[in-house]
């Protein structure tokens, strides 16, 4: 059968424990400032950067990053399943096929999570289980098609600053929502970022997200993530709020990272899940 080597990107928000434990491989997401990369091994000096007024840009990461990662899991492995970021909003996944074709092999397998942060790093995470436990490569491409309408995520924005900056709303659509004190919440819908309401505080939003979400989900068993950006204190408050209301069998808390948070700005609490029956 042999083995299978599980690959992902860096906005699968995935948390490093689990990366390590299942031997996850990373390809890292470019944050660069006035054209200087800035360090993602840890967050902290993206995070000075955005606290300076600066504004951080997020690339996709370029073919040849995939393709020194696919070589090196090549020499130890029969078979890669490299698992990324919607194609709808991120270039990532096309990034990783341009690489998958300039390789000889055809034991590397590229596939578009039609999701987004966690919702795809679940789907990871049950691949590299997956592996682990013995499945085939036909197997596991298999049951993650049908996995990706199992997972889902909301995010609620604390300001819209951040995505105006980036270019994802207009600079008028920007003002509106500061002057009127719009706080969205945002769902990962057919691998596109949409959204689904909007209150007037971010307590009223983080607790609308769960009414939203047990509406959605009801008694389903789940897996649950609550993600943030550099906001860890309030991640934990709304984790107990979320084991509460939702039949949750394992969760943790996860940052997303910044190749996400460049669009929303520190202080965004997200809910992702996924649903086991």
């Amino acid at each position: 059968m042999g083995k299978i080597k599980i690959i992902t990107d860096g906005a699968a928000s995935l948390p490093e424990f689990l990366v390590e434990k299942l031997n996850i491989g990373v390809v890292k997401i470019p944050v660069s400032c006035d054209e200087q990369e800035i360090s993602t091994d840890s967050f902290e000096e993206f995070y000075r950067v955005l606290g300076q007024g600066e504004m951080p840009k997020t690339s996709a990461p370029a073919p040849g990053d995939f393709l020194e990662k696919f070589k090196e899991a090549c020499e130890d492995y029969d078979t890669v399943i490299s698992i990324h970021i919607s194609g709808k909003v991120s270039a990532t996944y096309q990034s990783a096929s341009l690489a998958r074709e300039m390789l000889p092999y055809e034991n590397i397998h590229v596939i578009d999570s039609n999701n987004i942060s966690m919702a795809t790093g679940f789907i990871v995470l049950t691949a590299a289980r997956k592996a682990i436990e013995g499945w085939s490569a036909e197997e596991i491409i298999s049951f993650l098609e049908k996995l990706k309408e199992r997972v889902g995520g909301m995010v609620v924005l604390p300001t819209l600053k951040y995505l105006a900056k980036s270019g994802r709303v207009s600079q008028v659509q920007a003002l509106l929502g500061n002057i009127l004190s719009i706080k969205p919440i945002l769902i990962i819908n057919r691998g596109e970022v949409k959204v689904i309401d909007k209150t007037r505080s971010v307590g009223t939003s983080l607790n609308k997200m769960i009414e939203l979400a047990q509406k959605r989900l009801g008694d389903s068993r789940l897996q649950v993530a609550v993600i943030h950006s550099n906001a860890v204190d309030k991640a934990n408050d709304f984790l107990e709020k979320a084991r509460e209301k939702l039949n949750c069998s394992q969760s943790f808390i996860t940052e997303m990272g910044p190749g996400l948070a460049v669009h929303g700005g520190p202080n965004m609490i997200g809910l992702v899940w996924m649903e086991e029956n």
